[in-house]
């Protein structure tokens, strides 16, 4: 795999999973504990998302930026978070590192939930570029939509079991048991969501 830079730029500003939600499902029906719990949403929802989440995909929409040195072989640039909405700007760096703006028409997104990847139209080419680890740079719009509703309703699921589990377990292991860090149910939506194919 080349070298590359990936940065979330602008994150979701809600999660996938409700504080009210995840209160129905602990059967907490006071606000005692609210900062508790939606502390727990957002760890749940961290420890599986892209970009080296459990399931790997982006749930709401977010902004991206990858930064490298080339196009692969094919003049393709894989977009390693997805599932991918749309290409914000590419720009680079010309040969004397100044840095130039590419027109995002003149390229093709192609992509489905587990992969993604830009080319450029037949009638345009990759510019020369500067010899440095940022020569190119993709901005890029992923997640499902921009609410919990547009996120499969598995992903959501396997949250709010995190959520409960952590909520009940206040540690890794319950003494005399096997540890219970993640339950079994959690795991199967897990392995049913995680990215089929990895860049």
């Amino acid at each position: 795999m080349k070298q590359q830079i990936l940065k979330r730029t602008t994150p979701p500003t809600v999660n996938p999973v409700s504080l009210a939600d995840a209160k129905l499902d602990l059967r907490v029906d006071h606000a005692d504990e609210d900062t508790l719990i939606e502390s727990l949403i957002s760890a749940a929802t961290d420890y599986l998302e892209a970009n080296r989440g459990a399931i790997n995909k982006a749930f709401l929409t977010q902004t991206w930026t990858l930064s490298l040195k080339y196009p692969d072989r094919d003049y393709r640039i894989w977009l390693p978070v997805t599932p991918v909405q749309s290409i914000t700007s590419i720009t680079y760096y010309d040969a004397s590192n100044l840095e130039q703006v590419l027109a995002v028409s003149d390229f093709y997104l192609h992509g489905e939930e587990d992969w993604a990847y830009i080319e450029p139209k037949p009638s345009v080419n990759w510019p020369g570029t500067y010899d440095r680890l940022d020569a190119i740079n993709v901005e890029f719009v992923a997640g499902f939509g921009d609410a919990g509703i547009d996120v499969p309703e598995s992903i959501r699921q396997c949250i709010r079991l995190l959520v409960t589990h952590w909520y009940t377990n206040r540690s890794a292991v319950n003494v005399g048991t096997i540890p219970t860090e993640i339950p079994m149910a959690a795991q199967s939506l897990i392995s049913i969501n995680r990215k089929g194919w990895v860049y």
